[in-house]
């Protein structure tokens, strides 16, 4: 009865010490994970080392707080004997997960993508934001604002449209078909004016361009069957607003035909040549 009193004190000791070891390896990782914080970015490469981190002080605390139990001592005796068969056993049960690490490590750098940009994954026919990674995965922001959890060695292996890798600029087409019997010099004209007049725009001309071209180009995209159709480009600093700033010059552009008696052409226009 004595001894199993003290084997059951000694085992409160021990677990007593064991709790102490995980109170400290959570205020290390905490800390840590706030001074990489500090210290570093908010990129890909900062935040995927930031888990790393977290996870090699996790995983070293466990263990360390296991070896304050005696009984710990045989089943690593019983470990290390059987760790020929252990390794390959968990070898298997792992490939996945270490693939994705190693996945992870690879994307951090090389850096096809940084956090906030927006990106669409051509094969898996995902468009979003990139938000988070860590040694398993990526998560992608949509903008539904729902998250797509992507394993590393799946995006790894993606075909990548990065809107932002390198040169954040954006454009979108700005369609427009108008009758033939418009006056199609105004049209082209004011759709250069309500673009180029846009606060987002962004002239993109180098410096020795802009001195013989226009800021904003209208072009004569086809001669349709129902009117002349013109082309011209939006240009913003980000995608981000692009779209918003297409819509508002799009409206502005049709407002203004509006006014001046431009009319849009449509498959009841009568074709004059016709």
């Amino acid at each position: 009865m004595l001894y199993n009193f003290l084997n059951s004190d000694y085992l409160i000791w021990e677990a007593a010490r064991a709790a102490v070891v995980l109170l400290v390896t959570m205020v290390v990782a905490k800390g840590t994970v706030l001074v990489w914080r500090a210290l570093g970015r908010n990129t890909v490469h900062h935040i995927f080392v930031k888990n790393l981190l977290r996870v090699a002080i996790w995983t070293i605390g466990l263990l360390v707080a296991l070896t304050r139990f005696s009984q710990f001592d045989d089943a690593l005796m019983a470990v290390v004997a059987g760790s020929g068969i252990l390794a390959i056993m968990i070898g298997l049960a792992a490939q996945e997960s270490l693939g994705n690490a190693f996945n992870g490590i690879f994307l951090s750098i090389s850096k096809p993508f940084e956090v906030g940009d927006r990106i669409h994954l051509v094969n898996a026919d995902i468009t979003g934001f990139i938000e988070d990674i860590s040694i398993r995965h990526t998560v992608v922001r949509t903008f539904t604002n729902s998250r797509i959890i992507v394993p590393n060695s799946v995006i790894n292996k993606e075909l990548i449209e990065n809107s932002n890798f390198c040169n954040p600029q954006a454009s979108s087409f700005i369609d427009v078909t108008v009758t033939y019997g418009s006056d199609l010099e105004r049209a082209m004209a004011i759709m250069a004016e309500v673009i180029g007049n846009h606060p987002d725009f962004i002239d993109t001309r180098a410096p020795e361009i802009a001195k013989i071209a226009p800021k904003v180009p209208v072009f004569v995209r086809n001669l349709g069957l129902f009117g002349v159709e013109l082309r011209a480009s939006m240009w913003t600093a980000t995608v981000t607003n692009n779209f918003a700033a297409s819509s508002s010059v799009r409206m502005a552009i049709f407002y203004q035909f509006s006014e001046e008696g431009i009319k849009f052409a449509s498959s009841n226009t009568i074709d004059p040549r016709v």
